[in-house]
């Protein structure tokens, strides 16, 4: 599922990028899409916490404490598609900088030609990611035809059962088809195995009882740490988190 949040204040406004948004991804992909809408910062701040999943996100720099939220964003979505929504009341030196990263703009007063266009650049040109990530820090998570892109960032542990792996984040879980033998082969050092059936993110890792045989998450969760792969952990442990 594809998660795009639209964040605008005039509700007519906001209903025409939601409109046209949904068309183009209808048009432009077979996927199953989620939208999110707020009209504040507040309200946005709000409904994120719903998901820690977010692909596509279109903004609207005129609201109070935008630009703030804007590179919180970024940061915690870093292969997220950023739309910005400005006017010709702030200068492009506030938000053109690294840290926020925005793909595309759309200039107020908005136009329904301006926002279509805007709408189907933002949606094609996240599928093309979506069928060749860039970044190698992106895992895609298939199955049954949908595709979810997860920062590695954002990836607790991944775990083998069901005759599928289950990729965890802090509040999703997404299953597919594969084995964690090959999953080691894929995955770059951020990530070690710890159990027959688990492997964990190491920079997630808060503490490890060797003892009790379990490794402890920075959000409370506790993951088996199996005899054959504690010598592994300590050798990680030793060197540094």
């Amino acid at each position: 599922m594809i998660v795009m949040v639209i964040s605008d204040s005039p509700k007519q406004e906001r209903k025409q990028i939601l409109s046209s948004a949904e068309s183009q991804a209808a048009y432009h992909s077979d996927e199953q899409w989620r939208f999110m809408e707020s009209g504040t910062v507040a309200e946005l701040k709000s409904s994120l916490k719903e998901s820690d999943k977010i692909d596509m996100i279109c903004l609207d720099l005129t609201m109070d404490g935008s630009l703030e939220i804007a590179e919180k964003l970024r940061s915690d979505y870093a292969s997220s598609y950023i739309t910005l929504i400005a006017d010709d009341k702030i200068s492009p030196v506030k938000y053109i900088r690294p840290s926020i990263r925005a793909e595309s703009l759309m200039i107020k007063p908005l136009s329904s030609k301006q926002i279509d266009e805007v709408m189907k650049e933002a949606v094609v040109s996240y599928m093309k990611r979506l069928e060749a990530p860039e970044d190698r820090r992106v895992f895609v998570a298939e199955s049954k035809g949908n595709r979810n892109l997860i920062s590695y960032d954002r990836i607790l542990f991944f775990e083998s059962r069901e005759k599928k792996v289950f990729l965890s984040t802090e509040m999703e879980e997404y299953g597919f088809y594969d084995t964690l033998d090959e999953l080691e082969k894929k995955m770059d050092d951020t990530f070690m195995r710890c159990h027959r059936s688990y492997i964990v993110n190491k920079t997630k890792i808060k503490t490890v009882e060797l003892s009790a045989g379990r490794v402890i998450l920075d959000d409370g969760t506790e993951i088996p740490l199996s005899r054959s792969y504690k010598k592994e952990i300590k050798e990680y442990l030793n060197t540094g988190k």
